[in-house]
C-alpha cells in the first residue's frame, strides 16, 4: 500500500519553511567596552613644543540597536549606535590637550552563521563630532569640529538563545585622523 500525503499538509509544512529560517531574526539591542586609538597629524602649529602629529589611546564605549535578517546562508543586518571614544589627553612642557571624540553611526552587517558562532562584516557610515579644550595660552579654551565619514569592521558573536556576546574591531577614515576602536559587547534579541 501506497501513502500518499495529502495536497494540504503538504501546502502547510511547506508555508511553515520560510518562519523556520527566519526564527533568528529580529531586533537587537546591546552595548560595548573597549579601547580606542586616535592617529592625527596636526602638522605645524607654530609651537615649537606642540606634536606634529599624534597616536593617542582610551577606554571607549557604544550602545546599539539594530535588527538581522536570518537567511538561510547568510545573515544580513542593519545597525545604528552612540560611540564615544573616549578622551585621550596629551601632555606637552606647554601644558595638556584633551581631545573628546563622539560618534552616531549606522551599519550595513553580513555575516555567516556558524551554529552558535556568527562571523561578520560591516560597512557603513558615521557623523561624528569632535571636541578639543586645551590649558594653553594661545590655544584658546575650546575647541570643535564636525563631519561624516566611512567606518568598517568586522566581529564574532557566540551565544545561544537571545544572548550574544560579540567582539568586534572597527576603523574610521575621519578628515584628518584615523579613529578604531576594539570592543567586546552583548546583546539581546526579541525574537
Amino acid at each position: 500500500m501506497k501513502y500518499q500525503i495529502p495536497g494540504s499538509l503538504l501546502i502547510l509544512a511547506l508555508g511553515c519553511l520560510p518562519l523556520a529560517a527566519d526564527a533568528d531574526s529580529g531586533f537587537y539591542i546591546g552595548g560595548a567596552a573597549g579601547g580606542a586609538t586616535l592617529e592625527a597629524d596636526i602638522g605645524d602649529s607654530g609651537i615649537p613644543q606642540l606634536p606634529s602629529s599624534i597616536d593617542e589611546d582610551d577606554t571607549a564605549f557604544k550602545v546599539f540597536a539594530g535588527y538581522k535578517f536570518d537567511l538561510p546562508v547568510l545573515d544580513l543586518g542593519i545597525e545604528a549606535g552612540f560611540v564615544d571614544f573616549g578622551a585621550p589627553e596629551i601632555d606637552t612642557s606647554l601644558g595638556q590637550i584633551e581631545i573628546d571624540p563622539t560618534g552616531v553611526n549606522l551599519w550595513g552587517i553580513a555575516g555567516i552563521d556558524a551554529g552558535p558562532i556568527d562571523l561578520y562584516a560591516k560597512v557603513g557610515y558615521i557623523m561624528w563630532d569632535v571636541e578639543v579644550s586645551s590649558d594653553i595660552a594661545g590655544l584658546g579654551d575650546e575647541f570643535s569640529d564636525d563631519g561624516s565619514d566611512i567606518g568598517y569592521g568586522l566581529g564574532l558573536s557566540f551565544g545561544i538563545g537571545s544572548v550574544r556576546i560579540r567582539g568586534e574591531f572597527e576603523a574610521y577614515d575621519l578628515e584628518d585622523a584615523d579613529l578604531s576602536m576594539l570592543s567586546v559587547g552583548i546583546l539581546y534579541q526579541f525574537n
